[in-house]
């Protein structure tokens, strides 16, 4: 079995939270400085500041939510579009050769914001994982998330 490692993530997880990401993303007048790469009437997509790859972002709704079953229909339809334009954008732009999509609800399930619902979106390729971040403690991305949030906005606009 390949194991998907993210040390580069602990930085994440030791960084004192002050508030919601997506509640801050949401409110935001600047969606280039918060990486907020598409908004819809009820939910937006946004850039993972911690990316698993180098091509992850994140589908949320505007209201502050831990539940799926709190979704509204509406909430719940424009997520899922939102999901399949990323991996359609991602597709054509990062050449993935698959995705993993999905929420982890709770803190128990993994949830890094457990308060705020959110569906991950994570283009993978074969043979991406590799023992780089292992041995040489670095994280090789081909390209910044400034970059990655401009390809994404003009492709997904």
């Amino acid at each position: 079995m390949k194991h998907l490692a993210a040390p580069w993530r602990d930085k994440y997880f030791d960084m004192k939270q002050d508030g919601c990401i997506f509640c801050k993303a949401a409110k935001a007048k600047k969606d280039s400085e918060n990486f907020v790469v598409m908004r819809g009437e009820k939910c937006f997509l946004m850039l993972n500041l911690f990316p698993y790859t180098n091509a992850h972002v994140m589908a949320a709704p505007y209201r502050h939510i831990g539940d799926v079953t709190k979704l509204s229909v509406d909430e719940t339809s424009e997520m899922a579009a939102m999901v399949v334009k990323a991996v359609t954008a991602m597709k054509k732009l990062f050449r993935c050769e698959g995705f993993n999509i999905g929420v982890n609800q709770g803190a128990a399930a993994g949830a890094g914001f457990a308060s705020h619902i959110h569906t991950h979106v994570v283009g993978r390729w074969k043979g991406d994982t590799n023992f780089m971040t292992t041995l040489a403690a670095t994280r090789v991305t081909p390209s910044s998330p400034e970059k990655i949030y401009k390809m994404l906005k003009r492709e997904m606009s």
